[in-house]
């Protein structure tokens, strides 16, 4: 899913694409329509790192855990059928399937079925952010939590990959305790333990912030142009655009109290340094180097930090 977010904080309209979205690099140098089709090329870009990502997980999916919910689902069908013989079989089958999982990966605790990606994107002014984070601490303070609330739900720009695992254990006992149920013609009691056991698959979501992975494309294209020799007028000022740029994707993901603030005080350090080993059309191999490494770090830290595990 894909989540749009336009927020009205503290009097500040916030802005569309072509104003903040990265890549804006050639705003200083070309037309408003160049400006826009680097914000694209960028965009396609982090669209592309996504399913990078979200393909690494769908590679994780166990192929007999989902045969064993399919299962599960099937005995429900059969009970809901008063068919017995249907609901001890397809309760033989999942439970065979999750045998196997567990010998084959006994360290498995949980076994991922499903994995999707879910968007959440903001188009908003640093400024902006900063006013509607503020007015909600203030609505707080007053004890208006619902106020509070509605301005800081839409405060998200991220990805989130979003991955439902079988709980190996739990659910593999659960599904003896109903076949015995049925064994013994308890059909409703059976039914209503495996709805039960279905509520119990763990959602796990793993967070990339969005400004982050702009950050990144946008330094990419940096790179290129501070290992370009004899740079001409137009690239020196296509340079100082991405960088700036850069620098407003960082603000956008500080305002919206990603990681840690120490970590950004380092990345403005890094973007300070890379300005001035470039200025005056200098050039070089390696000079984006720690800050790339910095954004890659701080975002896996963000990644695997955000396993907020929900029922």
């Amino acid at each position: 899913g894909r989540m749009l977010v336009c927020l009205l904080a503290a009097g500040s309209l916030l802005i569309g694409i072509d104003a903040v979205a990265a890549g804006a690099g050639k705003a200083a140098t070309g037309t408003k329509e160049e400006a826009k089709q680097e914000a694209t090329k960028v965009e396609k870009q982090v669209q592309s790192s996504t399913r990078q990502q979200a393909g690494k997980h769908r590679e994780t999916i166990v192929k007999d855990a989902v045969t064993a919910l399919e299962q599960t689902r099937k005995a429900v069908e059969a009970l809901e059928k008063k068919d017995k013989q249907a609901a001890i079989d397809a309760l033989a089958v999942a439970t065979g399937k999750l045998e196997v999982v567990v010998a084959r990966e006994p360290g498995m605790a949980n076994a991922p079925i499903d994995v999707r990606v879910e968007q959440f994107d903001l188009y908003a002014t640093v400024d902006a952010i900063r006013k509607a984070v503020k007015s909600a601490e203030e609505f707080l303070e007053d004890g208006e939590v619902q106020q509070a609330r509605m301005l800081i739900s839409g405060l998200a720009s991220e990805i989130n990959i979003v991955v439902t695992s079988l709980p190996l254990k739990g659910y593999a006992e659960g599904l003896k305790t109903v076949a015995k149920l049925v064994d013994e013609d308890k059909f409703q009691e059976a039914k209503e333990a495996l709805y039960e056991l279905l509520s119990t698959t763990v959602i796990t979501r793993h967070i990339i912030p969005l400004p982050i992975l702009r950050a990144e494309e946008l330094i990419n294209k940096a790179e290129k142009l501070t290992e370009t020799e004899g740079r001409s007028g137009e690239q020196n000022k296509e340079l100082t655009a991405l960088l700036d740029d850069a620098v407003t994707q960082i603000e956008l993901a500080e305002a919206l109290g990603y990681g840690d603030k120490k970590e950004y005080k380092e990345f403005y350090r890094q973007i300070k340094e890379i300005r001035k080993k470039t200025e005056g059309g200098k050039f070089g191999s390696g000079f984006l180097d720690e800050l790339k490494d910095s954004l890659k770090k701080f975002k896996e830290k963000i990644f695997s930090g955000s396993d907020g595990s929900e029922n």
